[in-house]
C-alpha cells in the first residue's frame, strides 16, 4: 500500500509538482478574466484564497485531491517516497502563498521538488484533471477554477520531466 494511501486525509509535498503540470493544461480554458475570483455582482471575495474558500475550502480541495491521486494507478507510485502529511501541509501552504491568501510556503522550489520524478505531460493531466474535479466537488465557480489554474500554469516546466 502506498504511503499516500496510508495517510490519505493527511497526504500532501511532490502533489504540488503534479499539480503544477496539470494546471497548465487547463490554463487555456480560462474565461475573459480569470484573475478576477468574484463577478462584479457578488463583492464578498476579495482574493482568489477567499474564493476557494478561505482555509477550509483549500484544506478540502487539497483532500479530495489526494484521494483521487491516491485511486489512481497512474500518478500514484509518485508519491510512494513522499511523506504524505508533510506534503499536505506543503500543498496547503502553498496554494494559499499562490491565491494571495498571506501564506509563506516554505517548502522546496518546484524544479528541486520533482527533480528525478519524471513527471511526463500525461501525468501533468490526470492531476490537473483531478484538481478541476476536486474544486468542482467543493462548489468552485468555473471562473474561480480557471483563475487557479492561470496561476499554477507558470510551474509546469519546473515540475514535468525533472
Amino acid at each position: 500500500m502506498s504511503r499516500l494511501r496510508k495517510f490519505l486525509p493527511f497526504a500532501t509535498v511532490r502533489l504540488i509538482t503534479v499539480l503544477s503540470i496539470s494546471t497548465v493544461l487547463l490554463a487555456g480554458c480560462a474565461l475573459s478574466d480569470p484573475d478576477s475570483p468574484v463577478s462584479s455582482a457578488n463583492a464578498s471575495p476579495t482574493t482568489l484564497y477567499q474564493a476557494l474558500g478561505g482555509d477550509s475550502g483549500v484544506s478540502a480541495i487539497v483532500d479530495g485531491l489526494l484521494a483521487r491521486i491516491a485511486r489512481d494507478p497512474r500518478i500514484v507510485h509518485h508519491f510512494d517516497e513522499t511523506d504524505i502529511a508533510i506534503f499536505r501541509e506543503r500543498l496547503i501552504e502553498h496554494l494559499c502563498a499562490v491565491t494571495d491568501g498571506g501564506c509563506v510556503y516554505q517548502g522546496e522550489n518546484m524544479a528541486d521538488s520533482h527533480k528525478g520524478l519524471n513527471i511526463t505531460q500525461a501525468d501533468f493531466d490526470a492531476l490537473v484533471g483531478h484538481l478541476i474535479e476536486s474544486m468542482k466537488e467543493q462548489h468552485i465557480s468555473t471562473s474561480t477554477r480557471n483563475a487557479l489554474l492561470k496561476r499554477l500554469a507558470p510551474m509546469y516546466s519546473e515540475v514535468t520531466y525533472q
